[in-house]
């Protein structure tokens, strides 16, 4: 380990030399990715002493990766701790990523295989992404205006915060950051080339509070969009002013926002929708919008030509603030292919 006291002080000094920078592409990463990353891995590496290795951190090796699998999997391990039960196949992808990206860190590229290439059960590991039940507040029965407006009179910014959430495809962060009089943007001043500059007038400049500071454009194409931008802008009196309570900080505003919900009854438990299900909602509205069917996840039309779908999908996925297509699976389903596969 050379001039490092122990494993700690390694690490640290290879994450603080790396940890800034995007995996793949040439742009510095959100100070939430920076720490998600520190954290996990420092999680990691003391995990591995627990399970008997004392690898340094620049000697990471594939069996330590599988080690770390099965531990996550709940899988029997001889003289080793074994976890009660397994962790969701989305926490196993997510740091198997980290991993991954870790691994170019070290001049290990390609280290970090598939999850399913470490275990006997490929379904524990497996994220399924088609959803295959509606999961928006229609989907649910839940009379969505009714709903937000008993929220408002409980709290307005709250109220204000989910009626974006709904209009816009918004985020909880995103809705509380929002700024609403410097976000629209007529459809000439989207960047040069932007596929959908052409078919809506305007669009909000989404990038307060996304996931790795992420820039997007959504449109704005009905009435009820006007209206909740209108409400947005009434609220907020200053010009670069936010959706969020003020005098509170973030993270205050955010635990406000948790608890006013919660208050609401907007549980799985009691009537079965969270507020990520208005983001759901406005994803299979936008691809009624544009597809002009319904989803596969409401039943929609399985003849629609392909390309009609596929092109439907991605402008959903890039509306939402994604980069794959196929990320649009888990709000829109998808519809099944002879041989099982799914087509979307």
């Amino acid at each position: 380990m050379g001039q490092y006291r122990d494993w700690r002080e390694q690490l640290a000094a290879i994450i603080d030399q790396r940890n800034e920078m995007h995996a793949s592409r040439n742009k510095v990463v959100s100070h939430n990715t920076r720490a998600a990353r520190r954290q996990a891995l420092f999680r990691m590496f003391a995990l591995l002493r627990r399970l008997g290795f004392t690898t340094a951190p620049d000697n990471l090796g594939e069996r330590h990766i599988a080690a770390l699998v099965r531990y996550w999997c709940a899988a029997p391990g001889k003289d080793r701790p074994v976890r009660p039960h397994p962790c969701s196949a989305a926490y196993i992808q997510q740091q198997l990523s980290i991993l991954r990206v870790y691994a170019g860190w070290i001049g290990k590229p390609g280290l970090v295989r598939t999850a399913q290439a470490y275990t006997h059960e490929p379904a524990l590991v497996a994220r399924h992404y088609p959803a295959e039940r509606d999961r928006s507040w229609d989907g649910s029965a839940v009379d969505t205006q009714a709903l937000i407006e008993q929220v408002a009179a409980r709290d307005r910014h709250v109220g204000v915060q989910l009626r974006l959430m709904l209009a816009f495809g918004m985020r909880r962060k995103e809705a509380v950051m929002f700024w609403p009089h410097v976000a629209e943007v007529p459809s000439y001043a989207l960047p040069e080339g932007h596929p959908a500059a052409l078919r809506w007038v305007s669009f909000l400049r989404i990038k307060r509070g996304t996931k790795g500071g992420r820039l997007r454009y959504t449109a704005v194409l009905s009435d009820a969009q006007r209206q909740a931008l209108g409400e947005a802008r009434e609220l907020v009196t200053t010009r670069h002013g936010h959706v969020g309570c003020p005098g509170l900080s973030l993270k205050q505003s955010l635990d406000r926002f948790s608890n006013v919900v919660r208050g609401a009854g907007m549980t799985r438990q009691e009537l079965g929708v969270t507020a990520h299900g208005l983001r759901h909602q406005f994803a299979n509205d936008l691809y009624f919008e544009i597809a002009r069917v319904r989803s596969p996840v409401r039943g929609g039309d399985p003849a629609l030509d392909p390309a009609v779908r596929r092109d439907a999908y991605r402008q959903v996925a890039e509306q939402l603030g994604h980069h794959r297509p196929q990320i649009s699976t888990a709000y829109l389903g998808s519809v099944r292919r002879r041989g099982g596969k799914d087509d979307a």
